[in-house]
């Protein structure tokens, strides 16, 4: 076991004036102690006592390129040694070259504009879908996470809705909160996703009173699930039918599986997407990218979109050093995720065989889910509800002891700094862990 004594310490000491994890969504750490990490380099992260980990967190998505890439690190040196901030009502340089990179590689982008973070470039889309529909409704769908405000985080599912089909307010939902505007809910419609069914019968309902349909399109957030044949590109003409904006919240997908995203893997075009975490490699950054004719809405003042820190200078420079490193060598980074990717996968799989432990990996490039149940495919969060969850916990537990960091829920990220001797010390732990189960 790995001596921890100065980040327990630390951890004490920080628990004394801050309020716990910085992020604290479902406690998804709660019962890990705490390192305190002073360095990052490639896939590796080294904590405060001198322990070194190879890490499948990657900050939960943002650092494709692993830590501390040498391309990225001098592109953002750069930056730092002329760095200004352009009065809102100019443009960068830097900006102008990522805003063309952006509608170069995304279908859905015809124009874009840059924000800070994930959560609030969503209710940047809402805002946009609304005022080009006047309606006043949005749909988003169970298992999907956009962000921690309070009209789209959680609620659960009522399964037999009278009139509308607004989410349940309850402290049985895993990631409820106090807080909550009582009107929150009174903004969107929620249901289950790849239910082509349920879907339609809410169009025919209500489609006049609905702006927007919002959903990832790979749930990425709970179980990698992928989406049923045919069912985004249903989804696509329903909303061409009923005049209603459809939005891809790409904040994972975007970059990571692909330079075209999700909507380019699956070859179904939304009108609006929404990006973050990947595109900027770690620095703090969000994009929306979309149609003309509803993004120009902005550019008239009938939509605000304010923010001091929209399209920062240093976020902006991240983004661009992230996406032409990608570009590099057709794709190399990429390439290599995949490649390492299989090679992680397929040992897992071969390791829970060995042991007679029945597990589900499925995702897309990038990120995959691991999960302690025997089923070939999750197609919804309702597909894992019997997966033994306390084994997996287990695991991550074992696997943090060794020297490997993995995501309690079970989504492993891969970055491009990841080599065949990190996967094979995985394996190796892992073979050690199952054995221990």
């Amino acid at each position: 076991m790995l001596s921890i004594e100065k980040s327990i310490k630390l951890r004490k000491r920080a628990l004394e004036i801050m309020p716990g994890a910085q992020s604290n969504l479902g406690q998804a750490f709660e019962s890990i102690e705490a390192r305190v990490i002073i360095k990052g380099k490639g896939a590796h992260l080294y904590d405060v006592d001198g322990n070194e980990y190879i890490d499948y967190t990657i900050g939960l998505g943002p650092g494709i390129l692993g830590h501390g890439n040498k391309d990225y690190v001098e592109a953002l040196k750069r930056q730092l040694e002329n760095l200004i901030y352009s009065p809102i009502y100019f443009h960068s340089d830097v900006e102008l070259e990522l805003a063309e990179k952006f509608v170069q590689h995304v279908p859905c982008a015809e124009k874009v504009r840059f924000g800070l973070s994930g959560t609030e470039i969503v209710q940047l889309a809402i805002r946009l879908a609304r005022a080009y529909t006047n309606r006043p409704y949005f749909i988003r769908f169970e298992g999907h996470y956009h962000g921690w405000m309070d009209n789209v985080l959680g609620g659960l599912v009522s399964d037999n809705p009278i009139g509308e089909p607004f989410a349940i307010d309850t402290e049985n939902d895993p990631v409820h909160t106090q807080g909550r505007s009582p009107y929150a809910f009174q903004e969107s419609f929620k249901i289950p996703w790849n239910d082509i069914e349920i879907l339609e019968d809410v169009l025919a309902k209500y489609h006049d009173k609905i702006a927007l349909i919002l959903m990832e399109p790979i749930m990425v957030n709970a179980g990698c699930c992928p989406p049923r044949p045919g069912y985004l590109e249903r989804v696509r003409e329903l909303c061409t039918k009923f005049g209603i904006v459809l939005a891809f919240d790409e904040i994972i997908t975007g970059f990571r599986v692909g330079m075209a995203g999700a909507q380019g893997l699956l070859g179904v075009t939304p009108d609006l997407a929404t990006f973050g975490k990947s595109l900027a490699g770690g620095i703090p950054m969000s994009a929306l990218g979309g149609k003309s004719k509803i993004l120009d809405y902005l550019l008239d003042g009938k939509v605000i979109g304010a923010g001091t820190f929209n399209a920062a200078p240093f976020g902006l420079s991240a983004a661009l050093a992230t996406i032409k490193i990608l570009e590099k060598n057709n794709g190399a980074i990429h390439k290599h995720i995949d490649k390492m990717q299989a090679k992680l996968t397929s040992g897992l799989k071969e390791i829970g065989a060995k042991h007679g432990i029945p597990l589900l990996i499925q995702g897309i490039r990038g990120v995959f889910l691991c999960e302690f149940i025997d089923i070939p495919i999750a197609y919804s969060p309702k597909d894992l509800k019997n997966a033994d969850v306390e084994t997996r916990k287990k695991l991550a537990t074992v696997l943090l002891d060794e020297g490997i960091i993995t995501p309690p829920r079970g989504r492993w990220y891969i970055c491009g700094a990841l080599t065949d001797s990190d996967v094979d010390r995985t394996l190796a732990c892992v073979d050690r862990a199952m054995s221990m189960l």
